[in-house]
């Protein structure tokens, strides 16, 4: 069942591009987590990159956006964007 990235309301900064079609539940993504101050790091995300005690970029399933929507540890989640080469 496609992910409506729209109702997610712990989802920042909304690319154009990420609603131009729907998320399976299996599409990878990676998101930007920031956590909630003196919040652990959710033991089901792994960590890509670490840029601080509450934040780091993680590699997820689409399906996973509802599970960190739930969760009282994280306080907000952005999407990746690709970057535009450089020439």
């Amino acid at each position: 069942m496609p992910i409506d990235l729209k109702s997610l309301s712990k989802l920042e900064s909304l690319p154009a591009s990420a609603t131009a079609k729907p998320h399976a539940d299996d599409d990878p993504l990676v998101v930007m987590v920031k956590l909630r101050k003196g919040s652990n790091r959710p033991a089901y995300l792994s960590p890509r990159a670490e840029f601080g005690p509450s934040l780091f970029s993680a590699e997820i399933k689409a399906e996973t956006l509802t599970r960190l929507e739930a969760d009282p540890a994280v306080e907000s989640v952005s999407l990746s964007r690709r970057l535009p080469g450089i020439d």
